[in-house]
């Protein structure tokens, strides 16, 4: 079985069986601290998260901050919790656990959720 490998170029997230940074299919894309599903470019598409302050929000409003919190990153930790503060939940991996390719120079807190919302759930 193939495994397809997410990667992240000028905002936009793909899965692709290769290591290219650039290539394959659009799965989503971060714009302003939101996620969001099946836009082929940044900015564009239907919201399904966002990020502010360490903490990972589920919601169809791109504002950050607002919505459900579903977790947490802090020190490189991320936490499966429902309140607001980084570092507080239970503890459920690193945040290099979550790699997307390409992404290393973004925010932990949009690199957990991009993994969440458009890889793999996690929380």
């Amino acid at each position: 079985m193939e495994m397809n490998i997410p990667n992240f170029k000028n905002g936009v997230i793909r899965e692709s069986s290769s290591r290219s940074i650039g290539a394959g299919t659009c799965i989503g894309n971060l714009y302003r601290d939101a996620i969001r599903e099946g836009g082929t470019s940044a900015g564009t598409g239907r919201v399904v998260g966002n990020t502010k302050d360490g903490v990972i929000y589920e919601s169809s409003i791109s504002s950050p901050g607002s919505g459900a919190v579903i977790g947490n990153v802090k020190d490189s930790w991320v936490y499966k919790s429902s309140t607001r503060g980084p570092g507080t939940g239970k503890k459920i991996g690193r945040v290099k656990d979550f790699t997307i390719f390409g992404m290393e120079r973004e925010k932990d807190e949009n690199i957990v959720a991009a993994w969440h919302f458009l890889v793999k759930k996690i929380f």
